[in-house]
């Protein structure tokens, strides 16, 4: 554990190591099952240790009754207090964002559209969650998490959901808050959006975001991506879900992650995850092989 707590920092600082650090916003409860795990917090450590991962990262929420169905569980912050307290293992809380609060529990297209129609109505309805947020952040960080994730789609994958303009207005105001909240705490601020968020570049730029987790390679070419945010930015990401959906991934999907992994690992500042999460127990078997892809392609 020593070991994988060194790999994560050394690449958090953007310095190369031997082994990509690898780490997982969503482990599935289909996935423990294949391992031969019930969905416990001991049981994710010991699925991060059977997989060969250096962090593990925690959903948390004070409410679930809103939230989608999607294959993974919820955790709290009594959870993270005992899933920091003596242990040598980088955690980190993965935290809905107020956009996505707001998504989960009107529908896109009621947010949508009310920005569109209602925008002070909808502003204050974004101040509400933020706010519960926000709480939950403070939460997670007085429990002693190395990082924190903020969950929000903003995007698909043709492109955002709002201009980046109304992006800005609607969100900027929780960002220049909560990551100098994370950073206080010296832990860092990672965004994750599904989608192409290249629009947001010059937005991302201005949040101080650490990192980028679980986004789309193909969606947003993230040594581009990466390129354009600045090097000292963390890339979580690599493994799309076209590498995973498959036992034998087409040619032209391989080479993408080939070149992929030359392009960033060299350098530091990447951790090896999925762009959608291990949710599926087909994935248990897939995701160990494409590790072994990846150290075969430092190695070479």
């Amino acid at each position: 554990m020593h070991d994988s707590m060194n790999r994560i920092n050394i690449s958090m600082s953007n310095r190369p190591v031997h082994s990509i650090p690898r780490g997982e916003l969503w482990l599935g409860t289909d996935l423990l099952k294949r391992a031969g795990y019930t969905d416990t917090l001991e049981n994710h450590f010991r699925l991060v240790d059977q997989l060969g991962q250096d962090m593990i990262c925690l959903p948390i929420a004070d409410d679930t009754s809103h939230r989608p169905v999607l294959g993974y569980r919820y955790f709290d912050c009594r959870d993270l207090n005992q899933a920091t307290r003596n242990r040598d293992r980088f955690v980190a809380a993965v935290v809905d964002g107020p956009f996505q609060e707001l998504t989960n529990r009107m529908g896109l297209m009621a947010v949508l559209t009310g920005w569109v129609q209602k925008r002070p109505e909808m502003a204050r309805a974004y101040a509400v969650e933020q706010t519960k947020v926000l709480e939950l952040i403070s939460g997670c960080l007085d429990q002693g998490v190395h990082a924190v994730v903020i969950a929000e789609d903003l995007a698909a994958d043709q492109g955002l959901l709002m201009s980046p303009t109304d992006i800005g207005t609607l969100c900027s105001s929780f960002y220049t808050r909560a990551v100098p909240i994370i950073h206080e705490a010296n832990a860092r601020a990672f965004l994750h959006s599904c989608g192409n968020i290249t629009q947001l570049i010059t937005l991302i730029k201005t949040w101080q975001v650490d990192g980028l987790a679980s986004v789309q390679h193909r969606a947003n070419d993230l040594p581009g991506l990466r390129n354009a945010l600045g090097s000292s930015l963390v890339i979580m990401a690599g493994i799309d879900a076209e590498l995973l959906a498959s036992d034998d991934p087409r040619p032209d999907v391989l080479k993408d992650f080939e070149n992929l992994i030359t392009s960033l690992a060299p350098g530091g500042g990447l951790i090896l995850s999925s762009s959608c999460g291990l949710y599926s127990g087909d994935f248990f078997e897939r995701i160990q092989r494409i590790y072994a892809m990846a150290d075969r392609l430092v190695e070479d």
